[in-house]
């Protein structure tokens, strides 16, 4: 009966003096739930809002749908069922950054603890002789409004 009472009194003390030692790491240490120095909000920004289709002769097609609150993504592989969802951020869960880069007003969706940096941009381009919207995945990945437009 002492033995395990001093086991337990063991581990009692293990958990207080771990449970007080764990908040004392430095903020550096933890893994920040947003990125360091930008400012965010959980709205997207009204030039955003749509849905965005986009394809990629290797990956098949991408579609984002934007909304006041919330950001879906969905693909679909060449020539294979539906769209497939693949992830939804939504209100509080959802965080969009904001910043300028080369005179191009950029923004990323993000979820908390994510940092991959992958900011998007909006425009508009000419194709076959009309003004159609884009938006750029940095640069890597265009979508657009109409399927027919990302399909070309």
């Amino acid at each position: 009966m002492f033995k395990k009472l001093l086991g337990l009194s063991a581990l009692l003390a293990v958990g207080v003096v771990g449970g007080l030692m764990g908040p004392a790491q430095p903020a550096a240490a933890r893994s920040p739930k947003t990125l360091q120095g930008m400012t965010y909000t959980h709205t997207t920004p009204l030039r955003s809002r749509g849905i965005w289709y986009n394809w990629d002769k290797e990956v098949g097609a991408t579609k984002i749908v934007v909304k006041k609150h919330q950001v879906k993504w969905y693909y679909h592989f060449h020539k294979q069922g539906k769209w497939r969802h693949q992830q939804t951020l939504t209100g509080k869960k959802l965080y969009v950054y904001h910043q300028t880069l080369k005179h191009k007003k950029m923004f990323g969706f993000y979820a908390a603890y994510e940092d991959d940096f992958n900011f998007f941009y909006t425009g508009t381009q000419k194709i076959k002789g009309k003004h159609v919207k884009y938006l750029s995945s940095a640069g890597i990945y265009t979508y657009y409004h109409s399927w027919k437009y990302a399909v070309r």
